[in-house]
């Protein structure tokens, strides 16, 4: 069981969902070989206690433990966020997903290497409700895209269940969806950091979506594909 945290945030800036259409794409492969060390952390939100609870001053966005799994509500209109405590450098992450509410317009997952200064930075792997899939970065107030939105098969859109897994070994980063990889990029501005959950939201619009079994491993890279 993991130790509940006193982080969480709103990044105003990013864009949120403009998604690419993919069509007719061969299933892409990593470029190298990820391989799964010892596990880090266990986490099936069964405790209150277990990560933050995050109430933003406005009430717009709610982030905590509840019926066995990790809430996120949010109609902020902005990036959200809520951080685990044990600092980390190369792992793997990975957390089953739910989301309760119809808007599509929407994204959410999960993060590697987050500051524990909590002002947003770090990197930020996610899905949208309507199929949208991105790796991004937080610097200076600021998410942006590592490599932008893209619609994959990979995810189910709506209300669909969602298994995201994210890797963060040494400057490679990489996206899978459901078992599928989706996409990776080379970045080396963050080192080491906290894991987090984090969603986003335009303005006005609600999201609800649910995180359960929350595991991280030590991350490996072996031989080159």
């Amino acid at each position: 069981m993991s130790q509940g945290v006193g982080h969480g945030g709103a990044i105003l800036t990013g864009v949120l969902v403009a998604v690419v259409m993919l069509s007719g794409c061969a299933p892409r492969t990593p470029s190298v070989t990820v391989a799964f060390g010892d596990v880090l952390l266990e986490e099936g939100f069964d405790e209150s206690f277990a990560w933050e609870q995050y109430i933003s001053a406005d009430g717009l966005v709610n982030f905590g433990v509840g019926d066995g799994v990790y809430n996120v509500w949010a109609q902020n209109g902005g990036f959200s966020w809520g951080l685990n405590a044990t600092a980390h450098t190369d792992v793997i992450l990975q957390v089953d997903t739910q989301q309760y509410t119809d808007e599509p317009d929407n994204a959410y997952g999960i993060m590697c290497r987050a500051a524990p200064s909590n002002n947003g930075d770090g990197y930020y792997f996610m899905i949208s409700g309507d199929g949208g899939a991105t790796i991004r970065i937080g610097t200076q107030d600021t998410v942006r895209a590592l490599v932008a939105w893209e619609r994959t098969s990979a995810v189910n859109q709506g209300r669909g269940i969602n298994r995201i897994r994210a890797a963060c070994i040494g400057d490679y980063l990489a996206l899978w969806v459901n078992g599928q990889f989706v996409m990776e990029v080379r970045d080396d501005t963050f080192q080491r950091g906290f894991a987090g959950i984090t969603g986003a939201i335009p303005e006005g619009k609600v999201m609800q979506v649910a995180f359960d079994d929350f595991t991280i491993w030590e991350g490996l890279l072996s031989e080159e594909n």
